[in-house]
């Protein structure tokens, strides 16, 4: 082999070993490249809710929403009527489509000023009003709430308390004078009648029928005074008089009788009534 060729071999070796160098680094170098190429291009989906209206959030909003609408649209129904009217007042009832808290709001002229609480939350109830001081008749409502804040009311009602009146008519009235001169006076429910005297001469003095006006009764009133004044004087003496009540029942309703003798400081009056009790 000539000292040439030699040279050419060893330079190729030489050569060849730098290439295979060279690749190596290349291919060192290949996996880090391009990041675009190396990973993928999509990002999947995620469970974390978006920041912008959080499941906590939404939930809140659906729940409000459903609380708006059923309190503007009530749906809810009341009903009211007077179901007894009594001497001392009248009771109320009401219905509900559903239980309430219900209130009974009165006055006259309207249904404002009072109010009285029923007992409850219940779909009906009833409660008394007591009236027994007055004859007017008062105006009434029934208003009500029910658990998840809606509200309803009746329409206006008016009642007044049950009135019994009372007339007492003097049918016969005779007073019995032995001696001397005499008369009567009598006083019923704040009027007074003298029909007969003072100073009629005996022995008897007839008066004419006579009434008193209708007045009405108290609460539970059965019965009340008819006051009887005599007055009687015999020759010089000074004129005596005395006052003597009777009591005159009065029937529930209707009409009754009483026929009744009344004697003091020496007169006798003998009485004719007629009780008539009117309801309304």
């Amino acid at each position: 082999m000539s000292r040439r060729l030699l040279v050419v071999l060893i330079v190729l070796g030489v050569l060849a070993m730098v290439g295979g160098v060279a690749g190596g680094l290349l291919l060192a170098r290949e996996p880090g490249g391009e990041p675009a190429v190396a990973g993928p291009t999509t990002i999947p989906e995620t469970t974390v809710p978006p920041t912008s209206e959080p499941a906590s959030s939404a939930s809140s909003a659906s729940s409000s929403s459903t609380t708006t609408t059923s309190t503007t649209t009530t749906g809810l129904r009341v009903q009211a009527r007077v179901a007894e009217r009594l001497e001392d007042g009248v009771v109320v009832r009401y219905d509900a489509s559903e239980p309430i808290s219900a209130v009974l709001q009165w006055g006259f002229g309207g249904p404002s000023g009072h109010q009285l609480q029923f007992p409850g939350p219940a779909a009906k109830g009833s409660i008394k009003l007591a009236m027994a001081r007055t004859t007017r008749p008062v105006s009434m409502r029934v208003t009500g709430q029910s658990a998840d804040g809606r509200t309803g009311s009746s329409d206006v009602i008016s009642a007044r308390r049950l009135l019994r009146r009372v007339v007492l008519e003097v049918q016969e009235l005779t007073l019995d004078i032995p001696n001397g001169t005499g008369g009567i006076a009598t006083a019923f429910r704040g009027t007074t009648f003298t029909p007969l005297g003072p100073g009629l001469a005996g022995p008897r003095a007839v008066s004419e029928p006579y009434a008193f006006p209708s007045t009405v009764l108290g609460a539970g009133q059965r019965s009340g005074p008819l006051a009887l004044r005599f007055f009687h004087q015999v020759r010089q003496d000074p004129t005596r008089t005395r006052v003597v009540n009777l009591t005159v029942p009065f029937p529930r309703s209707g009409q009754s009788t009483l026929n009744r003798n009344v004697s003091a400081i020496g007169l006798t009056a003998h009485l004719g009534l007629r009780v008539t009790v009117t309801v309304s």
